[in-house]
């Protein structure tokens, strides 16, 4: 196995094919009726943890960014964990852990955030806490259509940079979710 983390913007053309075809693989498409709400909009990660077999075929990815948010109006450094995808077909051999191992290890050392965050449904929730991201018990405010729009609670997980989280009634990530 192999793990790079590359600014995204410096991706080569050919890793940004094998992307968009992890990223097929994963999440088919779907028909849409013409009256169906529109998608949640999601911010790009500004690195990406690229995980590669022996074949150095690209089988996993982990998207990363910071940014400065609020912290009941107090400015923090977030961490965010997004776009985590593993093929299918690569399921269950520990890709996917590798590239969030490399991600907070990223986060945490060399961009010294305060704490990472990622958004997920409840399917995927005991996954993640095995790497000791737990329920964000705060309001979690982003943008979406030029408005802010509260989170829902369960779809928030956090994980503190030292032994705990900052104390956030409400945490604006001043930006679109990730």
């Amino acid at each position: 196995m192999r793990l790079d983390i590359i600014e995204t913007a410096r991706l080569s053309d050919e890793t940004v094919e094998a992307l968009r075809a992890l990223s097929a693989a994963v999440y088919p498409p779907t028909p849409r009726a013409d009256n169906a709400p529109s998608r949640q909009e999601w911010a790009p990660p500004q690195w990406s943890v690229m995980i590669r077999d022996l074949d150095q075929q690209l089988v996993s990815h982990v998207g990363v960014l910071t940014r400065l948010g609020l912290c009941d109006d107090k400015a923090i450094l977030i961490g965010g964990i997004g776009g985590v995808k593993t093929h299918p077909s690569q399921r269950g051999k520990g890709y996917a852990g590798a590239g969030l191992r490399r991600a907070i290890e990223f986060l945490q050392g060399e961009m010294a955030v305060d704490m990472s965050l990622l958004f997920c449904g409840p399917r995927m929730r005991g996954y993640y806490q095995r790497f000791g991201f737990g329920s964000f018990l705060g309001d979690t405010l982003a943008r979406q259509d030029g408005a802010k729009i509260l989170f829902p609670r369960d779809e928030v997980m956090a994980k503190p940079a030292v032994e705990s989280l900052p104390k956030c009634a409400a945490l604006d990530l001043c930006g679109l979710p990730w």
